[in-house]
């Protein structure tokens, strides 16, 4: 009889060790999907057609590991000025925790952004993007890939920038929503 109670002990204590009660990323986009103050958007990578564009190899290695990109925004209107604080409050909270690194901060026109990711330097498994803007609102970017490397990110973006890589399915998208 004492071995049962043992054995329930550790179960019992195994359990509430693993339980977590930090907030996570994935679950405050969970938790946010069905939000009508929220723009939510989940976009597959198969939305590029990866047949038709022109990429080098490195590039198209780049490509191929994005699996997804989720999209929530909160648009900042008259009545909802506090809740903006309190979810951009909450987003860095989640933000700042120590599975997160940071890779970039960066601010113009009034808008501030952070890139941050989680995985090892060499094979990421998320990327990151928190934006806000005093008078627009904020939206929060999140990459999900497998072995997602950062030098081949920037080179991915570069070839975005170049024009190489047609966006206009992500803008259509930003049309759609009401995005400024």
């Amino acid at each position: 009889m004492k071995n049962v109670f043992k054995i329930i002990g550790i179960l019992c204590i195994s359990l509430l060790i693993s339980c977590n009660s930090e907030p996570s990323l994935q679950q405050y986009f969970v938790d946010h999907q069905g939000d009508a103050d929220f723009i939510a958007v989940d976009v597959p990578s198969s939305l590029l057609d990866k047949e038709t564009i022109e990429l080098n190899k490195e590039e198209q290695e780049a490509l191929e590991s994005v699996k997804k990109v989720n999209f929530l925004a909160l648009q900042l209107k008259e009545d909802n000025k506090s809740r903006f604080e309190e979810e951009r409050t909450a987003i860095k909270k989640i933000l700042d925790s120590d599975k997160y690194e940071t890779l970039l901060r960066f601010g113009t026109n009034g808008t501030r952004a952070v890139l941050k990711y989680q995985g090892e330097d060499d094979d990421i498994d998320e990327v990151i993007v928190f934006a806000t803007n005093e008078e627009k609102g904020l939206a929060l970017v999140r990459v999900l890939g497998d072995n997602m490397r950062p030098e081949k990110m920037a080179v991915l973006m570069q070839s975005v920038e170049k024009g190489k890589i047609d966006i206009n399915a992500f803008k259509e998208i930003a049309n759609t929503i009401d995005i400024d």
